[in-house]
């Protein structure tokens, strides 16, 4: 979701939950108020207040959650400032405007109560406060997102290779010079001896020794017996 829809989706979840919140606390406090007046005569107000009060503070904490828009604690927040700010300022004009005959009896009563006590001022404050930090405006990129397309290759990790030794997975790898296989194709098998490199141009072989040619002329040594004929006889 981009920011903008965000902070939109916000303005929306701003507006209804201000005239919630607002309803539960003001009907919950009337019956609170009429279940403790009464000397306990109707108990079943006292649930009905308790979950009207736990429903509201569910809504500010939803509202004033880090995942949320600030826009959605802004809104009630602002609203309820002003409202606590004018019963401070000029509580007899408040009470003059306070809706006698706009609100129903049940809710009068509770505004009564709440607003000059100063509950809505609290609960105002509280609201901006969670809606002024900046990590809340700004938009959330996922920290474990992938490289975008094109973009450059994870740098390796752990202490940089010694040399001599290849290059760690991951790493950048130079492309093979012309006529000579990639890195890959000669790196050992486990268990096996590093493959030496072949010469693309091998040395030539040394020439062959010329062996002596026998002569068609007789020395003057090959009438003569030789030493085995001499000392055991033979043909001449």
């Amino acid at each position: 979701m981009s920011n903008g829809a965000r902070h939109g989706l916000g303005v929306v979840i701003g507006l209804v939950v201000t005239p919630v919140i607002a309803l539960c606390l003001m009907y919950s406090t009337t019956k609170f108020m009429r279940y403790f007046q009464y000397f306990l005569t109707k108990g079943g107000d006292r649930w009905i207040a308790a979950a009207l009060v736990l429903a509201a503070a569910v809504l500010v904490g939803v509202v004033a959650g880090s995942r949320v828009s600030p826009i959605a604690s802004l809104i009630p927040g602002f609203v309820f400032t002003v409202i606590g700010v004018l019963w401070i300022v000029s509580p007899r004009w408040a009470f003059g405007h306070a809706g006698r005959d706009a609100l129903p009896n049940k809710l009068y009563l509770g505004y009564t109560v709440l607003a000059p006590y100063g509950v809505f001022l609290l609960l105002g404050v509280a609201l901006l406060v969670a809606s002024v930090a900046p990590s809340r405006w700004k938009s959330r990129a996922t920290a474990g997102a992938a490289p975008r397309f094109g973009g450059p290759p994870p740098a390796p990790m752990g202490p940089p290779p010694m040399h001599g030794s290849p290059a760690p997975m991951g790493a950048h790898r130079p492309p093979p010079a012309p006529g000579q296989s990639p890195a890959w194709q000669g790196a050992p098998q486990y268990g096996q001896p590093p493959a030496q490199p072949a010469a693309s141009n091998p040395p030539p072989l040394p020439p062959a020794e010329e062996k002596p040619k026998p002569s068609g002329k007789s020395g003057p040594d090959e009438d003569n017996p030789g030493e085995w004929t001499q000392m055991y006889g033979g043909n001449r």
